[in-house]
């Protein structure tokens, strides 16, 4: 029995709770895109996966570039695209998620071959 009442009071926590991916700067007027997750399981790596995937998605689309061929443009875009990802996932605060996006986002050793 107690464990359907904290299976439910999970359910509930969970339907409440988005994400928010931002662009640009804190105090800025920047854009936003809300990413909604209570329907996935983060404790399970498939759930984070698929909300690592809408985050990186919706952080795309709010940090797109206005013109695709000017290279500051685009360096800008690539930089506010980790932020905006960086901070969903500091927002959201699942350690599988957290462990799935550090594994992305941190540089893979090289390794020297003679």
């Amino acid at each position: 029995m107690k464990s359907v009442i904290r299976c439910t009071l999970l359910a509930v926590f969970l339907g409440s709770l988005s994400a928010v991916v931002a662009a640009g700067e804190v105090g800025d007027d920047s854009a936003m895109r809300t990413v909604k997750f209570a329907d996935l399981d983060l404790s399970h790596t498939a759930g984070a996966l698929a909300l690592y995937n809408r985050i990186q998605h919706a952080a795309q689309e709010v940090c797109a570039p206005l013109i695709a061929r000017d290279l500051k443009a685009i360096a800008t875009s690539k930089r506010c695209t980790k932020q905006a990802i960086a901070r969903a996932v500091a927002a959201v605060n699942a350690p599988l998620l957290t462990r799935y996006y550090l594994t992305k986002s941190s540089p893979s050793p090289t390794i020297a071959r003679r």
